[in-house]
């Protein structure tokens, strides 16, 4: 599974310092940065989009020996024998 992120922040050191640390998190860039300047003020905020694989592992063991366990009570239960009945399955209608 992918996951993305985007990190932004004002222009300058703080940027470049929170980039560097994603990627030797393993993260990897994802395009081209991009950047956005407040009319008012002029502050540029800069913004790059990354990404990393995620993988999983799953462990069955635990669920191989519940139904290990499931498979021998049913196969233990194929020697009961039931005592006859008086019951008898009449047709509904």
């Amino acid at each position: 599974m992918t996951e993305y992120k985007i990190v932004f922040n004002h222009e300058g050191e703080a940027f470049d310092e929170m980039v560097s640390e994603c990627l030797n998190a393993g993260w990897s860039l994802y395009g081209n940065p991009w950047a956005h300047q407040e009319p008012s003020s002029g502050l540029v905020h800069l913004y790059q989009a990354i990404i990393r694989e995620l993988t999983y592992e799953v462990e069955v063991e635990e669920e191989i020996e519940v139904l290990e366990e499931e498979e021998e009570i049913m196969e233990s239960n194929d020697n009961i024998q039931l005592p006859p009945t008086e019951n008898k399955i009449k047709p509904l209608g």
